[in-house]
């Protein structure tokens, strides 16, 4: 079984996600929620995941940041995060070194679920 650890400050979001992959996400999934990225942190250090998909504008800790200090501290291979984002996704500006991929929260069916199942092969 694969986990996949949602991080987004607005629950509803969050429960959006989660019910998508779990409906659209092929084989057995476990999903975790963090509020926020601080909140990740301490999920990450409990837990490994396969998968990070994460919102872009939250509280305490950016997408990017939280990619960033992951990235860094070798907790987590960001080439399996994943940026959803309300914004045009043209407009994150990511370190080169990062291997994350950002998408508009508009393409979450068509875009982002089949990269999730790629990415969780």
């Amino acid at each position: 079984m694969k986990s996949v650890l949602i991080i987004d400050d607005h629950e509803d979001m969050r429960k959006t996600t989660a019910d998508f992959l779990s409906m659209l996400v092929d084989g057995e999934i476990e999903i975790d929620e963090a509020q926020d990225g601080d909140h990740a942190l301490l999920l990450i250090e409990k837990k490994k995941y396969d998968l990070i998909i994460s919102d872009q504008n939250m509280p305490t800790l950016s997408g990017t940041e939280l990619a960033s200090i992951l990235s860094k501290s070798g907790k987590f291979k960001t080439d399996k995060f994943l940026i959803i984002t309300g914004a045009d996704a043209k407009d994150i500006s990511l370190n080169p070194d990062l291997k994350v991929e950002v998408f508009d929260k508009a393409h979450l069916i068509e875009k982002v679920i089949p990269r999730i199942n790629e990415l969780l092969i």
